[in-house]
């Protein structure tokens, strides 16, 4: 299928729109994907729009190994065509999906590129982190304990069921990641890193319910700001969508965006006006109930983060940035005793 196909099939351009002629320029440094501006020329002007961002399969053979494994391609194109219209959460508007060599996976997206990316290596305001938590509200309340998407075989699940093979992912990865990004880590965050490592397959089947629809990457590198508008935020990358417990993109969050020293002074009031901003949606539940699944939850990061490494793109960067995520998130892991949800295990 071609663009203007794709784009006629959703809707995105009438059926008698023309596209004369396309050019593409690269966008972005996805880890599993590779991302183009496309600038469109229309036979007439405004039949669509000048520009779209396609979303393709990356060309890393590694990293695209890992993406289908994972159902990574599949899983995006079905959050935008069949769940972001029924959430107010902010996404890029949905033109359309094409095969690309062969295989679906392609997405044509809105052309958002006026907007700045966040900068996962800079602690974000306490405003802006409010405003992204408020964006998981709008995500989970909609989808909150539905049945029917909790049956969804294509959602991603990192709770509640086992994972395939994490145990020895875990343990592969652990051994480089130990070697090459925390050798200086202080003994304490080290110790907490590998004694999750130990136990993240009966970690992870041990979250429990209340379940709703998870980002399961919700960190700032994957929203962009305006800066005509400094209110608005968008979400970006939903190759990992899933069903699990909301606490555990709310902790990813709050480790991976601000400091410890930060994160504790504002993360009881964040659990708290989470609570209110669910309720406020229809959804009742406690601040204490609340408390302790954002504490079970405060593995998220590591959950996240050390599989991985040994299996998508690293560049200086991101070595920069998974040393930088993996201390906050084992401190986080420390300051709020989560070795509580491993007592049965260690």
């Amino acid at each position: 299928m071609t663009v203007a196909a794709a784009m006629t099939a959703s809707g995105a351009v009438s059926p008698d729109a023309e596209l004369v002629a396309a050019t593409a320029q690269p966008v972005g440094i996805g880890a599993m994907a590779d991302t183009f501006r496309l600038s469109l020329r229309w036979h007439r002007r405004g039949s669509g729009p000048r520009s779209v961002i396609a979303k393709l399969p990356t060309v890393d053979e590694a990293a695209a190994r890992t993406a289908a494994s994972l159902g990574a391609y599949e899983r995006e194109v079905r959050f935008y065509r069949e769940l972001a219209k029924r959430t107010d959460v902010s996404v890029p508007r949905f033109y359309g999906t094409f095969e690309h060599n062969g295989a679906p996976g392609a997405l044509l997206l809105e052309d958002l590129t006026h907007m700045v990316p966040g900068d996962q290596f800079r602690d974000v305001a306490t405003d802006t982190l409010r405003r992204l938590r408020e964006q998981l509200a709008r995500l989970q309340a909609p989808f909150w304990a539905d049945r029917e998407l909790a049956g969804a075989d294509w959602l991603h699940r990192r709770q509640g069921v086992p994972i395939p093979d994490i145990a020895e992912r875990m343990r592969r990865s652990w051994v480089e990641v130990g070697r090459e990004l925390t050798a200086d880590f202080p003994t304490a965050l080290r110790e907490q890193i590998e004694r999750f490592t130990r136990h993240a397959e009966t970690w992870a089947m041990s979250l429990g319910g209340p379940f709703s629809l998870s980002h399961h990457d919700y960190r700032v590198d994957n929203m962009l700001f305006d800066p005509a508008d400094p209110a608005r935020v968008v979400v970006l990358d939903w190759q990992t969508v899933g069903w699990g417990a909301p606490m555990f993109d709310v902790a990813y969050l709050l480790a991976t965006s601000v400091g410890p020293e930060r994160r504790r002074a504002v993360e009881r009031v964040e659990i708290a006006r989470h609570v209110d901003d669910l309720a406020a949606r229809g959804v009742a539940w406690s601040f204490e109930e609340a408390w302790q699944a954002y504490r079970h939850a405060s593995f998220a990061t590591l959950l996240m983060l050390v599989p991985p490494i040994c299996t998508v793109k690293r560049s200086d960067r991101t070595d920069v940035m998974y040393r930088r995520l993996l201390r906050h998130g084992a401190q986080m892991a420390l300051d709020l005793r989560a070795d509580d949800f491993l007592a049965n295990q260690l």
